[in-house]
């Protein structure tokens, strides 16, 4: 009888742990675009962010559903910059900006598969003390937590950023990956 209670036991703990590694993900993404409103000669970027995506029950209580906050980095070359040789170097090649963001994805199916749609807002920090109010809507399809998404980076400054604009928008393609826990 001890026996069958401790086995009962271990199997509702080990269904606990499986039901919590559904509620919670981390989404790695990498990103490519180009500031599409500079100043400055138009050079390919790349990025990557870094979210955590919980379950919604707090909002609209929608299992289908995820909260997200996160951080995502983004480097955009200019003049004689380099992809990654101009991340935050002393020279004045390129434009590099940090966004924190907070979001809310709607899916169809889950994150797993599916469509989806995740309006992002936060702060923007950029090379050469520009910081602003970031937008960063994204959209895509996931398949097997893999997320294939268009994105568009937006970022409402008071002063010029290295773009020499109070504003810019990054327009570009995101591959990722959501790994459950």
């Amino acid at each position: 009888m001890k026996r069958s209670i401790f086995i009962l036991l271990f199997f509702m703990a080990t269904l606990g742990t499986m039901q919590a590694q559904k509620n919670n993900y981390i989404h790695v993404s990498g990103d490519a675009g180009i500031v599409a409103n500079s100043e400055r000669d138009k050079k390919f970027g790349l990025g990557g962010t870094l979210s955590w995506l919980t379950q919604d029950i707090f909002i609209a209580k929608n299992p289908g559903n995820y909260i997200s906050l996160g951080v995502k980095g983004f480097n955009n070359p200019y003049g004689e910059g380099k992809l990654i040789a101009s991340i935050m170097n002393d020279k004045d090649d390129a434009f590099n900006y940090l966004m924190a963001l907070a979001g809310y994805r709607i899916t169809g199916q889950g994150i797993s598969d599916g469509f989806f749609v995740e309006p992002r807002i936060g702060a923007v920090f950029g090379a050469s003390g520009y910081t602003g109010f970031a937008f960063a809507p994204l959209a895509g399809y996931a398949y097997r937590n893999f997320d294939f998404s268009v994105y568009c980076d937006m970022g409402f400054g008071g002063e010029n950023s290295a773009m020499l604009k109070k504003n810019f928008f990054t327009p570009g393609i995101s591959i990722g990956y959501n790994f459950g826990f």
